[in-house]
């Protein structure tokens, strides 16, 4: 009996380690009681603030703000994009506001922007090389850059507010400024191909192009707005089919008489702008260098 009792005072754990033991227990319990407190306190105030009618301030200084374009860049796949991208070059199939619940992006147009200005300096660059005479040297030229980044990403953000603005007067309700400017820049994709053709400097071939993509463009715009347009402007959706139309053809005369002249045009023997200038002083310089 002695024996068994000494074994058992010997299996009890220490005093003090009991007590350490037993104020972890407690320690923990009050961090959990802490944290679920916390995470009710938070649930709270998000509803009261979900609940609560923004201020003016709050309202006009938003898009000023990184957080409110947060949206716009979470939730993104490869699978994604590319699906947008493709939807794009087929304008008979209303299927883009299919894609992701319709939920509009901003990374995509972005990069759409940045690669059509990458694109029109290229070829352009490439169709000025192969229509520069072998007995002058060839210059690049990046000087336009600067211009055309600021009148395509202007594009990119006045032509789909008139086309939101002019809708919503007309009648339109389930629209928002964020998805029509996320459609137009990703009807612009077929507009990136086209450049690379276009880098072939035959004005006929460029012509071509450029009305493709000014048709493709427009038709992906109508089609995939039409159930907008039967349901709740009906009478009076021409004026928005002609809208976009009409943007569409501005847009491919910016890109011909502008970006393209300014770029394709032989600089040696063209006679617009200040070429004349510029072809005698790259012939003086030449002819110098010759010698």
């Amino acid at each position: 009996m002695s024996s068994n009792g000494s074994a058992l005072k010997g299996s009890a754990p220490p005093p003090d380690l009991a007590k350490q033991v037993l104020a972890q227990k407690l320690a923990q319990q009050i961090v959990n009681q802490i944290v679920s407190d916390d995470v009710i306190d938070d649930k709270i105030e998000e509803e009261e603030n979900q609940n609560k009618e923004p201020t003016c301030c709050q309202m006009f200084c938003a898009p000023f703000t990184l957080k409110y374009y947060q949206p716009f860049f979470n939730d993104l796949t490869t699978k994604v994009i590319a699906q947008k991208l493709w939807a794009s070059f087929f304008p008979f199939k209303a299927t883009f506001f299919e894609i992701q619940d319709g939920k509009a992006d901003l990374y995509g147009p972005v990069w759409i922007y940045a690669t059509l200005v990458f694109s029109v300096a290229a070829a352009g660059n490439i169709s000025g090389y192969l229509a520069t005479p072998s007995n002058i040297a060839f210059h690049y030229n990046f000087d336009f850059i600067p211009t055309a980044s600021s009148l395509l990403f202007g594009i990119a953000l006045l032509v789909p507010f008139a086309i939101y603005m002019v809708m919503k007067m007309l009648g339109g309700r389930h629209l928002h400024l964020s998805s029509v400017i996320c459609i137009y820049a990703y009807a612009q994709t077929c507009i990136i191909p086209v450049c690379i053709v276009c880098s072939i400097p035959n004005p006929q071939l460029q012509w071509g192009a450029l009305i493709y993509a000014m048709i493709n463009s427009s038709l992906f715009l109508i089609v995939n707005y039409w159930g907008e347009l039967e349901k709740n402007i009906q009478a009076k959706k021409h004026i928005v089919i002609w809208l976009i139309a009409g943007c569409q053809v501005v847009l491919l005369l910016l890109f011909k008489m502008y970006f393209f002249l300014y770029v394709y045009t032989n600089p040696y023997t063209g006679s617009r702008f200040d070429q004349l200038t510029k072809i005698d002083r790259i012939d003086h310089s030449f002819l110098h260098h010759q010698h």
